[in-house]
């Protein structure tokens, strides 16, 4: 799966690249987390509606930046 635009965003803001973001996750370059960059894939519809931004990636971003 591959990050939505808000995520990629989310990312951007905090610093952390793509692929540095699926490293931390997973330890390959490859994201097999939810669109919306939450490393859990049942994010969208189980932690938020799937049409509501994603808490989880600003959370954890803000989290990775520090």
């Amino acid at each position: 799966m591959k990050l939505n635009d808000e995520a990629k965003a989310v990312l951007r803001i905090a610093g952390v690249t793509q692929s540095e973001w699926a490293r931390q996750w997973f330890g390959e370059t490859t994201w097999r987390g939810d669109a919306c960059g939450c490393p859990d894939d049942r994010c969208r519809g189980y932690h938020h509606g799937k049409s509501e931004p994603c808490e989880c990636v600003r959370s954890l971003a803000a989290e990775s930046a520090n």
